[in-house]
């Protein structure tokens, strides 16, 4: 692990787009948003195969952020494994649920259908997000055609939106639930991040805020699963991660849960999270043989 963190570091030290050729703002839905476009880094140098693709989809709860922020994605794509695409999705400001997933579908499409083009492999699309795009990340996971979000946005309509695997960084799961798991904010009034994501409060919009919560589309079949959620986290309750993920246990799908004792929203992440999270994209995306299963560190580990 401490030749793992020292390569992080001293990558980290560099542009992180160094040794990436980039393809900035590719717009998947047609129709010149800004929001609504990609960012996709593929590792330079010679290689006979189609490069496996992470998506990485930003937080900020569904009102900010933007592509820009790749989080660690980037950082762990610079090892040269794998290529990184950064989605960026309509903010509520401009439009409420179910538009964000739909935008995020149609960008799984768009790179999908157009793989060849930038030598990525169609069929290891995997997705990763942290806070509200771990939200979306695992939404992608979990739906399909039939659950009637993929929307009718840009012009891969016949492609799949499928993802083989997830990495949910501290995402809410259930939005009906979450002012009973404890929270330094109201999540139910009509102004809070969820009420604006589905316009208006969640009491009074119970079926839409379940549309909006991966939760309840947990079925057999889904992707596999790796969430990581730190137990002083008081924006999104902890128990959001823990009720998701003993459902995908429930039905059969493989689910891997790393709790950070003391670790709040985003902070005291330390090295051995980000060393799981690339033993579990090697596993999902190269077929390496890895052993993961749930355990606990603490924060800053």
């Amino acid at each position: 692990m401490r030749i793992f963190v020292i390569m992080l570091i001293c990558l980290s030290s560099f542009a992180l787009a160094e040794g990436m050729k980039e393809f900035r703002n590719l717009d998947y839905s047609g129709e010149g948003n800004s929001r609504q476009m990609i960012d996709l880094y593929v590792p330079e140098g010679d290689r006979a195969e189609p490069w496996p693709l992470v998506c990485w989809i930003h937080g900020g709860a569904w009102a900010k952020g933007s592509k820009k922020n790749t989080g660690q994605a980037l950082i762990l794509a610079r090892l040269g494994k794998y290529a990184v695409a950064s989605i960026g999705y309509r903010l509520t400001d401009e439009v409420q649920w179910p538009a964000q997933i739909h935008d995020c579908k149609s960008a799984i499409r768009f790179l999908r259908a157009n793989a060849k083009t930038y030598q990525l492999d169609p069929d290891k699309v995997m997705v990763w997000g942290g806070s509200a795009g771990a939200h979306l990340a695992t939404m992608l996971g979990v739906t399909d055609e039939k659950d009637g979000l993929e929307g009718k946005i840009g012009p891969h309509e016949k492609v799949s939106s499928k993802v083989i695997a997830v990495v949910n960084f501290f995402g809410p799961s259930d939005l009906v639930s979450m002012d009973k798991q404890g929270s330094s904010m109201n999540h139910n009034g009509p102004n809070s991040p969820e009420g604006k994501l589905i316009g208006g409060a969640i009491s009074e919009n119970f079926e839409k805020a379940k549309s909006a919560s991966p939760l309840y589309f947990v079925s057999k079949g889904d992707a596999p699963i790796l969430t990581v959620h730190g137990t002083k986290d008081r924006l999104v309750p902890y128990q959001q991660s823990v009720a998701l993920d003993a459902a995908f246990e429930k039905v059969g799908v493989s689910s891997v849960m790393l709790t950070v004792e003391g670790a709040g929203h985003g902070r005291g992440f330390g090295s051995s999270v980000i060393k799981t999270v690339g033993d579990f994209l090697d596993q999902q995306l190269l077929g390496e043989k890895k052993v993961l299963k749930d355990f606990t560190v603490s924060a800053n580990q």
